[in-house]
């Protein structure tokens, strides 16, 4: 669903920068104005979904654990072979 929504965020944003132009030109530079901050409006919500999508996906399919069966999580440079 997130996609669906990220997808259409984008194209609105999209033409509303492609149209702000022209509404500058034929409405004045207030309506061109609220043309740009809706496009700017979603823009942001495009950005928003795309980071509630990665969560989700996330939060459904987490990373392999890293380390081994015997000592369990390994951090970067806690090894010596980290530090070769």
């Amino acid at each position: 669903m997130y996609k669906i929504l990220r997808i259409t965020c984008c194209a609105v944003a999209v033409l509303l920068a492609a149209v702000a132009i022209f509404v500058f030109i034929y409405f004045g530079w207030q309506w061109g104005l609220a043309a740009v901050g809706a496009a700017i409006v979603f823009g942001a919500l495009m950005v928003l979904f795309k980071q509630l999508q990665e969560k989700k996906e996330k939060k459904e399919n987490p990373p392999a654990p890293k380390g081994d069966f015997i000592t369990g999580k390994v951090e970067n440079g806690d090894n010596e072979t980290d530090k070769q």
